[in-house]
């Protein structure tokens, strides 16, 4: 009698732990491709690019290293957006070009703004703003293999002005010439 008490307790004890397990799956599934700006950057600031352009290295961490540089290009553009760039000794910081309560505010908007590339190369919006420097993937040090992927370093530059342009359109930011 306690045998089977205890195998029955076991079953029920298993099968709860596999449902668990799968509800935790499906729902990392499904944030996978959620945007969010609470995340820091690892930014440097390489020098002065283009009137309008901000050259930068940003570190990504992802599975591969495909995954990775997406990420890393994504990275740039919400850096520019949400945190703004640090100063170097041949630049001036430069301050972000939206509000943190823009990215709640506006949510469904940056949610479509930063989707990531599908099979087609089909992007969000926000892969119009940014190039890479050089087509090589990442190598060396700026290549790591760690537990569970790659962290990566690429060199972007980000058309930061066509970005604020961008924002003032969809009417996420106001424009720099109204008043306060």
């Amino acid at each position: 009698m306690k045998t089977k008490y205890l195998f029955a307790v076991m079953l029920t004890a298993l099968f709860c732990l596999a449902v668990f397990r799968l509800e935790a799956q499906s729902a990392r599934a499904v944030n996978k491709g959620m945007f969010k700006s609470a995340a820091s950057y690892e930014v440097q600031v390489l020098g002065v690019g283009q009137d309008g352009t901000k050259v930068f290295r940003i570190w990504a961490y992802d599975k591969t290293v495909e995954a990775a540089i997406n990420k890393a290009k994504r990275d740039a553009v919400a850096a520019c957006l949400f945190s703004g760039l640090p100063g170097s000794g041949n630049t001036n910081q430069t301050p972000a070009i939206c509000k943190l309560s823009d990215e709640e505010t506006h949510e469904a908007f940056f949610q479509e703004f930063f989707a990531y590339p599908d099979k087609k190369g089909n992007g969000g919006a926000y892969l119009r703003f940014v190039n890479r420097t050089t087509d090589e993937p990442p190598s060396g040090k700026y290549r790591v293999q760690m537990k569970g992927g790659y962290k990566i370093a690429i060199d972007v530059q980000v058309m930061y002005n066509n970005l604020r342009s961008y924002m003032e359109e969809k009417g996420i930011v106001k424009k720099l010439g109204q008043g306060f």
